[in-house]
């Protein structure tokens, strides 16, 4: 499995690439079976130190995705915009149906208990400041930081994580950086630094 993937409109994921995931149940979602281990101790965790957390999404199929982008499109053209105004609004915050992070099993929303949707509260929240500080032991980043939009070219979301293993979290994030940063710039003299003596 490969844990740092980049996955986004300019790079969607190869035709088939479901049917490479094992998945495993946790928290109601499915996830990759790595990422679900790790989840489950991230979320032990964050119980204990009275930040408990909700998991909103998991694992989408292609279809399902595709479902959630036809569904927000006609949401956005029924307030008033026309297909192109909403396909620009929506692509901000929901990824297009094969470029979805969601459909590697690999992301998750985290929302508040007692709560049914994401939402940008969540980031002034106990449980955004637990994950902020504590998410990449466990192998998670924030995935689409604040002040990264540029880079991402997806809005800042403070309840989107992606696991990409602890080691690769760690050095995220210590330099301040998001993924694509970190594949651009860092991995080629991270790899070569963590595979001497293979």
């Amino acid at each position: 499995m490969d844990y740092l993937i980049l996955v986004n409109s300019f790079e969607p994921l190869p035709k088939g690439y479901e049917k490479r995931i094992k998945l495993k149940a946790f928290g109601g979602k499915l996830f990759e079976t790595q990422t679900a281990d790790a989840l489950a101790a991230l979320m032990n965790d964050a119980e204990k130190c009275k930040a408990p957390l909700k998991i909103i999404s998991g694992y989408r199929s292609e279809d399902h995705q595709h479902m959630l982008w036809e569904k927000e499109i006609s949401k956005e053209m029924g307030n008033g915009l026309d297909y192109r105004s909403a396909v620009a609004k929506v692509g901000r915050t929901l990824a297009l149906p094969g470029a979805s992070e969601h459909e590697t099993g690999l992301a998750v929303d985290f929302a508040l208990p007692g709560t049914d949707d994401v939402s940008y509260s969540f980031a002034r929240s106990t449980q955004a400041v637990w994950l902020e500080q504590n998410a990449h032991k466990y192998g998670f980043i924030l995935r689409y930081p604040r002040l990264k939009e540029h880079i991402t070219g997806i809005d800042f979301e403070p309840w989107h994580y992606r696991y990409v293993g602890t080691e690769s979290a760690v050095m995220i994030k210590q330099n301040g950086i998001c993924l694509e940063e970190f594949l651009n710039y860092y991995q080629d003299k991270y790899v070569n630094s963590t595979n001497k003596g293979i």
